[in-house]
C-alpha cells in the first residue's frame, strides 16, 4: 500500500495506542472477502490497528445462517461484519442502526445507499457494489456486432465467436443467480415473495430455462462440477477458451491474472420492455446490536470505506466503490462496471431472497445435464419456495411482525 494511503487510513481509524492503553479487547471482525482481498485487508488492519482487530472468515454459502445464529444467541458476537446485501432483510433487527454522524461522513452513491437501508432504517455502510455483466478482452469481440442490446444479439455474438474445439463464445455459470438475467431478458418475471407469486414457472419462464440450457450444447463452456466452476471459469478465460465471460467485479482480478486493465465491461442486454435484466447487489459493513465495541466498529467501518481505499482497491482488484469520491479515483474498469450496474435491478428486499438459490440452482443443473425437464424442475422449485415462504411467515408472525412485507 502507498504511504499516503496508509496515512489516511490511520487518521480515520484513530490512534490504536490509545485503545491499547485503555486495555480494550481486540475488535472482532467477521468477513467473507476473497483470498487476494483478505491478504490486502490483513496488511491494512495490521498497520492501522497494530494487531487489535481479530478477523474470522465467513463461508459465503453458510455465512448468513451462522451469523444469524450467533447474533440471536447474543454471546461471542462480532463487533463488525461484512455481509452480502441480500442478508440484510434476514438479519434486520439484530443489527444496529447507523448513527447519523457516521452515515453523513461519506457521500454515498444512490445505488449503494439503497442497499444499506431496510424498512426505512439505515443498518449498514455499503462497502462495494456488485452484479453481473459481460467481461471480455477488447480484441475478443472484434468482428461481431457489439454491444448486444437484446438476448438474441448476445446469443448471435456468442455463436459467431464459438470455434469448435478451440473457443466457446460465452462463459456462464450453471447457477440460479446467473440464470435470472437470462430469464428477465427473455421477458420473464422475478418472484414476488410478498404475494407468493413465483413467476419463474410461467410458460415464458420454462421457455427461458430451456433456452438457457441449450447454451451449454451450443456456445457455452460445458458445466464443470459445482465446486470447480469458479476455478475452471478463470482457467478457460485466461487461456482464451472463452471469449465472453458473464461474471461480477469479484472475478475481475482472477480472470485478468491481476492485470485488470486488460478487461472490458459491457452491460448485459435489457428486457424486451427496456427494463433492466441483470441484477445488482453489494457488500455491506454492519454492526450487530450485541457488539461489545460498537463505537470502534463504526470507526473501523468508516476507515474501510474511505474513498482513498476504495479507489485503491478498485484500480487494483476491480471492485466497484460505493462513494462518489471513491468511484472518481477508481479507474476505467470500476467506472465501466458501475455504468453496467446502473442498467441492473435489485433483487426483492426480503428475508427469503438469500435462500431461494438453494432450490433454484440444483433445478437448473438438472435441466442443463438432462436429468429433468424444465417443467419438472420448476415444479420442484415452486414447492421449495412455498415451504420457504411458509417458514418465514411463521417466524415473522411468531415475532409479532405482522406477517410478510412486500419487497
Amino acid at each position: 500500500m502507498r504511504i499516503w494511503f496508509m496515512a489516511a487510513l490511520l487518521a480515520l481509524a484513530g490512534c490504536p495506542s490509545d485503545d491499547s492503553a485503555r486495555g480494550e479487547p481486540p475488535l472482532r471482525f467477521w468477513h467473507a472477502f476473497a483470498p487476494h482481498e483478505t491478504e490486502a485487508l490483513n496488511r491494512v488492519l495490521e498497520r492501522a490497528q497494530q494487531g487489535e482487530v481479530e478477523t474470522a472468515m465467513l463461508s459465503f454459502a453458510r455465512g448468513q445462517t451462522i451469523l444469524g445464529q450467533v447474533l440471536r444467541a447474543g454471546t461471542d458476537c462480532p463487533d463488525l461484519a461484512r455481509i452480502d446485501a441480500t442478508w440484510l432483510p434476514g438479519l434486520g433487527e439484530l443489527l444496529a442502526p447507523v448513527p447519523d454522524e457516521v452515515w453523513r461522513a461519506r457521500e454515498w452513491l444512490p445505488e449503494a445507499a439503497e442497499l444499506a437501508s431496510y424498512r426505512g432504517v439505515r443498518r449498514a455502510l455499503p462497502q462495494a457494489l456488485d452484479g453481473l455483466a459481460l467481461l471480455h478482452r477488447k480484441e475478443a469481440v472484434a468482428g461481431v456486432a457489439w454491444p448486444p442490446t437484446t438476448l438474441g444479439e448476445l446469443e448471435a455474438a456468442a455463436h459467431a465467436l464459438t470455434v469448435e474445439g478451440r473457443q466457446h463464445g460465452l462463459g456462464v455459470r450453471v447457477d440460479g443467480y446467473w440464470f435470472l438475467p437470462f430469464l428477465l431478458a427473455a421477458g420473464g418475471r422475478l418472484y414476488d415473495p410478498g404475494s407468493g407469486a413465483l413467476g419463474l414457472d410461467d410458460p415464458i419462464g420454462r421457455e427461458a430455462l430451456v433456452r438457457f440450457a441449450r447454451l451449454f450444447a451450443t456456445v457455452a463452456a460445458p458445466p464443470p462440477a459445482p465446486q470447480d466452476a469458479a476455478r475452471e471459469a478463470v482457467e478457460d478465460f485466461r487461456r482464451g477458451r472463452v471469449a465472453i465471460q458473464m461474471d461480477g467485479p469479484w472475478a475481475v482480478w482472477e480472470l485478468s491474472g491481476g492485470a485488470i486493465d486488460t478487461i472490458e465491461v459491457t452491460p448485459f442486454p435489457r428486457a424486451p420492455d427496456g427494463g433492466p435484466a441483470a441484477v445488482r447487489g453489494g457488500q455491506l459493513y454492519v454492526v450487530p446490536r450485541c457488539a461489545r465495541q460498537p463505537a470502534r466498529a463504526w470507526r473501523l467501518a468508516l476507515a474501510l470505506t474511505d474513498p482513498v481505499l476504495q479507489g485503491e482497491w478498485a484500480r487494483r482488484f476491480g471492485t466497484v466503490p460505493t462513494t462518489r469520491a471513491g468511484l472518481e479515483r477508481g479507474g476505467r474498469v470500476a467506472g465501466e462496471f458501475y455504468r453496467a450496474l446502473q442498467a441492473a435491478r435489485v433483487l426483492p428486499r426480503h428475508a427469503i431472497t438469500a435462500e431461494i438459490f438453494d432450490d433454484l440452482t440444483p433445478a437448473i443443473e438438472a435441466v442443463v445435464v438432462g436429468d429433468a425437464s424444465a417443467e419438472e424442475a420448476l415444479a420442484g422449485v415452486r414447492r421449495g419456495w412455498e415451504r420457504l415462504l411458509a417458514r418465514h411467515q411463521k417466524k415473522t408472525q411468531d415475532a409479532g411482525d405482522g406477517g410478510l412485507e412486500r419487497p
